[in-house]
């Protein structure tokens, strides 16, 4: 069985910054402390006209020059953005052909805010066996487009692209275990739904001459499946998949070097870092400039982790985190060739 590991990353982000000052025209209606302290200063906003599959073959042209190859050496592309182009088929097809990699296979994959974990359990499993030598994972989110301006929830979400490329490496480097749960009793926890704006979701009433005012929205459940939920669980659950994970490789979490999460919230990204006991320098947190990216968060943490040399040849790195549906998941790797 072949070792398989990261060999290249890519991000992107829209040129446009949005700060905090923007949201003032806004009355918006109030979270939880978790989210309405989240820590985001400013979020990248799509341009007009830009679609999802635009960025991830942007981010995905990106890894392909970090890893030194060329995109046509691809042959299996997992792509896993969080709102597609269209309704159906999903932006597979489509993101193959924009960005040239005209031998590849593509596949969508998609488990939320951990679609890229998810995603690296495929391609390590398919490379193990022999049936794929390179496999580009692609991540990506343009939910400032189904942004709810009624809600702090808005104030969370920026766009943005990450991919990694996955391939063939030295034995006792690469990808070492993955952990992956799902639990489906919390589904309409939290998501991207066709739904009224939080202010009008009591005593509304439509008449037949007036438009419907439901669109795509960002939505947080205000019952026992969402916020209630992930103030009970989210501090605990995505640390004990990373410690599942850990076990799996036969490590614990002493043995970290670098730690990767999801940046739902700040307040969540310090708990989890205590919880492990990693020290702030073992980290990388992208929540402040970028807002919660969903399933491009965690990439968009480790590209940078990696570019600026944090993360080191030969150092143990864990990412982890939950993903809308419930999923909670996280991989081992050993960095390096």
């Amino acid at each position: 069985m072949r070792s398989a590991g990261i060999v290249g990353t890519g991000l992107y982000v829209p040129e446009e910054i949005r700060s905090n000052e923007w949201f003032k025209q806004f009355n918006l209606l109030s979270l939880n402390k978790i989210f309405d302290e989240a820590g985001v200063m400013e979020r990248r906003i799509c341009a007009k006209g830009e679609k999802s599959s635009d960025m991830e073959a942007k981010a995905l042209l990106a890894a392909v020059e970090n890893a030194g190859i060329g995109v046509k050496d691809i042959d299996l592309i997992l792509d896993g953005p969080n709102i597609h182009d269209q309704a159906s088929p999903g932006n597979a097809a489509l993101l193959q052909y924009k960005s040239g990699a005209s031998n590849a296979v593509a596949i969508n994959v998609d488990t939320a805010c951990i679609s890229l974990i998810s995603q690296l359990e495929i391609a390590w499993s398919l490379i193990a066996m022999g049936r794929y030598d390179t496999v580009a994972c692609v991540v990506a989110t343009m939910q400032t487009k189904t942004a709810d301006y009624t809600d702090k929830s808005c104030m969370l979400l920026g766009d943005g692209a990450v991919a990694v490329i996955v391939q063939p490496v030295s034995e006792g480097k690469g990808i070492l275990s993955v952990h992956l749960e799902t639990e489906g009793r919390y589904f309409g926890g939290v998501g991207i739904d066709l739904r009224l704006p939080r202010s009008l979701m009591r005593n509304y009433r439509a008449s037949y001459l007036e438009s419907s005012n439901e669109k795509l929205y960002y939505f947080f459940d205000h019952g026992e499946q969402g916020l209630k939920e992930i103030t009970k669980s989210g501090p605990v659950r995505p640390p004990e998949a990373a410690k599942k994970a850990l076990a799996k490789a036969g490590y614990t979490e002493k043995d970290i070097d670098f730690l990767i999460t999801h940046q739902p919230s700040k307040i969540l990204t310090e708990a989890w870092h205590k919880s492990l006991r990693i020290p702030v320098e073992k980290t990388h947190d992208t929540i402040e400039k970028y807002g919660n990216m969903g399933p491009a968060s965690m990439g968009s943490c480790l590209h940078e982790a990696v570019v600026s040399g944090k993360i080191k040849e030969g150092d143990l790195v864990v990412m982890f985190g939950p993903g809308a549906g419930f999923h909670y998941g996280g991989a081992v790797l050993r960095w390096g060739k």
